[in-house]
């Protein structure tokens, strides 16, 4: 016979008490976590985007309306500051490791993708014969044209040893070729260049200051300067477009000119974690040897930093433009999904106390900058030199009569008629400049083309605008010399490299490294 176990009154008490205990402790819990704001406000805009996701009549997820109001939490902050994703953070894991893994190419954007500026030597894409002036237009089943530079640069990285398959657009020949590429990892080329320039002073060039910058700097230094019986005159240092990078190569490469002691930089912040001196350590390298920095409106960040630093502590003359003015120094969090933030936590400042910028401000993204000793404006920065860089027209024609450019610099017969026969092939290829004053005059004459207007504004309209095409039409030869350096030095750096075109055509030619000279020169 089965008998049923007696009912337990005593456990079904304590277990009612059990769940009465545990509702409200964990209703309290709840209280209590709504009631921090922080969390009570995160809370109410998690159940808000649920809401809207949920009831609105449009489409509208849960994860784009927060990723829409994520952006938003920074407007209040420097455009320094912002969210990054795990994508991005493989790029600034690059930085900080001093290599990276694609092609090997530098670009820049294009409409119909990516322009190749430079290709590395011994890289990828250099040894399947890859040549600057190319045109990346797509990788792999990805259409290049449209997309940012970005994210069309992330698409030619990836893995050491995967392969990108690349279709790439030759203007000279008009073919289109298709290459499959074998991704390696590259390191950062910081100095493309390091040598003598003319006059016996010695010339560095630095392209950034990611991880290794300073060692290849001490590299370049260690090569120079070492026969006593060949003492240089100089050191020009060009940071010219230099980006910036780490906060402590910066440092360091000044380090490298400044005896022991010396103060290089400081950083002042809301956290004292934040608040650090930077002194000198060791001796200058370059025994005392007058050194001048060469910057331009490109130079920033970590750039600005060492020309600070070297022109606070008399250590060297300033060439060029005045600096970008970015005073301020960036940390980064990183969220256990491989997201995180990059919050500007600090501003620099050099002997003096001389600070770039203003840590409280939202406006002032780019303070003052550093106003060189010496101002030399790079033809660059005019509207013609620049129309005809954006038509790329000096690419094709280089890349066109490569070798007789190159045959007629080493021979030393290369004249003004190249001008002339580049100016004619610009023509061929529909380039028409017209300057703001040509603009204003076309402007003119079309307001005065009425029968208000007397016959002496309407000639003295015409007068203007012929007079203003002339000048548009002899912009060739103004910049004539512009014109055949740049030539010159992509058809150098196409057949030989970089290295070769610094040494045989920008250190000698390009102005601004001879006015740098003649200043050391003279000191």
């Amino acid at each position: 016979m089965n008998q049923t176990a007696p009912f337990d009154r005593e456990s079904l008490f304590l277990s009612v008490i059990l769940l009465l205990l545990v509702v409200l402790i964990t209703g309290g819990m709840g209280v209590y976590v709504l009631s921090d704001p922080g969390i009570g406000q995160a809370y109410v805009f998690a159940k808000a985007a649920v809401t809207i996701a949920e009831q609105c009549e449009y489409e509208a997820s849960e994860s784009d309306l927060i990723a829409s109001a994520r952006q938003a939490m920074f407007e209040q902050l420097d455009k320094y500051s912002g969210y990054v994703d795990s994508d991005q953070f493989g790029r600034i894991d690059e930085e900080f490791s001093g290599h990276y893994s694609g092609i090997g190419v530098t670009v820049i954007r294009h409409e119909q993708g990516l322009l190749i500026m430079s290709v590395r030597e011994n890289g990828p894409a250099g040894k399947i014969g890859l040549l600057s002036g190319d045109v990346i237009i797509g990788a792999d089943s990805i259409e290049l044209a449209g997309i940012s530079p970005d994210s069309a640069t992330s698409l030619l990285r990836g893995e050491e040893g995967s392969k990108v398959l690349v279709r790439v657009f030759r203007p000279v020949t008009a073919d289109t070729v298709e290459v499959a590429i074998i991704r390696q990892s590259i390191p950062f080329m910081h100095v493309p260049y390091a040598g003598y320039a003319p006059d016996s002073v010695l010339y560095i060039r630095l392209l950034d200051f990611e991880a290794g910058a300073t060692a290849d700097v001490k590299a370049a230094l260690d090569s120079l300067i070492i026969k006593p019986d060949l003492r240089p005159q100089g050191l020009i240092l060009d940071l010219r477009g230099n980006p910036g990078g780490l906060f402590a190569e910066a440092y360091k490469t000044a380090n490298l000119f400044l005896e022991d002691g010396v103060f290089i930089v400081g950083t002042d912040s809301r956290s004292r974690w934040n608040e650090k001196k930077h002194y000198a350590s060791g001796k200058d390298m370059t025994n005392g040897l007058p050194v001048a920095v060469i910057v331009d409106r490109g130079s920033a960040s970590s750039a600005e930093i060492v020309t600070g630093a070297l022109k606070q502590a008399g250590r060297a003359i300033l060439v060029g433009d005045t600096t970008f003015g970015k005073g301020l120094v960036q940390g980064y969090v990183r969220f256990p999904d491989g997201d995180g933030l990059r919050l500007t936590i600090a501003r620099y400042y050099f002997k003096n106390n001389l600070y770039l910028n203003d840590f409280d401000s939202t406006l002032n993204d780019s303070g003052h900058g550093l106003v060189p000793d010496y101002y030399f404006l790079s033809d660059r920065t005019h509207p013609f030199p620049r129309a005809l860089e954006n038509s790329l027209l000096l690419q094709q024609f280089a890349d066109r009569y490569q070798d007789k450019i190159i045959e007629a610099a080493e021979n030393g017969y290369f004249e003004d008629s190249w001008v002339d026969k580049f100016a004619a092939y610009a023509k061929q290829n529909s380039f028409v400049y017209k300057s703001s004053v040509t603009k204003l005059a076309e402007l003119f004459g079309e307001l005065t083309n009425n029968p208000h207007s007397s016959p002496n504004t309407k000639a003295a309209a015409i007068k203007v605008l012929q007079t203003a095409t002339r000048d548009d039409q002899n912009q060739f030869h103004v910049y004539a010399g512009f014109i055949e350096t740049r030539l010159k030095q992509i058809a150098f750096e196409r057949k030989f490299g970089t290295h070769r075109a610094y040494r045989d055509v920008i250190v000698q030619e390009l102005p601004v490294i001879r006015f740098a000279s003649e200043i050391l020169l003279r000191k």
